[in-house]
């Protein structure tokens, strides 16, 4: 879905949370919960028995067909438990607090409000990258509850993510273990509701 789509959807829902007098600096679409590298290693026993099957087809072994049905039973078995673990959430940084909204799984429509936090209790440390389409960075702070809140986010959103570590730090938040240039706000860029960034004014 595209990211102005997205972002004019949830915009009203973020408009409801904030402070009178306050303002949007930044938002990027993420996904909670473990790596999406997790989903590469689950899917290796469904390559495993297309590999064992294949070979079953060239041997006279009784077994192969039999692995091969083990291991494509397994790979569902991992990959439907990561899946439904993560949750699609926007992002959004105002001049005063970070915003956390659910968004529903079909369509990215805003559901509920899982918390408000002032920035100056926020506390960002960036995760790398686990796989080359995806960002991850760690957020601890309120609303995290006693574990912290992992934060994937794909491809065309690294650059609104970028936005968003810079707009942390100006706020005054703990923004960790990013490279000094990947902190810079971009050049152009929209708001959550559709509007041009203050940077893009």
């Amino acid at each position: 879905m595209r990211k102005e789509v997205v972002k004019r959807r949830v915009g009203p829902a973020l408009y409801q949370a904030m402070e009178p007098g306050d303002q949007i600096m930044a938002g990027t679409w993420a996904m909670s919960g473990c790596s999406p590298a997790w989903d590469v290693l689950a899917g290796a026993p469904g390559i495993v028995s297309g590999v064992v099957g294949s070979v079953g087809l060239f041997s006279s072994s009784t077994a192969s067909p039999g692995l091969a049905l083990v291991g494509l039973g397994l790979s569902p078995l991992i990959l439907v438990p990561l899946q439904l673990g993560r949750r699609p959430l926007f992002i959004a940084i105002t001049q005063q607090q970070f915003i956390c909204y659910r968004l529903s799984r079909f369509g990215n429509e805003p559901t509920r409000l899982l918390f408000c936090a002032p920035l100056a209790s926020v506390r960002i440390t960036s995760l790398g990258s686990g796989t080359p389409r995806w960002r991850s960075v760690r957020y601890s702070g309120p609303g995290a509850g006693d574990r912290n809140l992992r934060l994937n986010v794909y491809g065309h959103w690294r650059k609104d993510l970028d936005e968003v570590l810079a707009a942390l730090q100006a706020g005054g938040a703990a923004v960790e273990g990013t490279p000094p240039a990947e902190l810079r706000a971009a050049d152009t860029g929209t708001l959550p509701d559709g509007q041009p960034s203050r940077e893009a004014q």
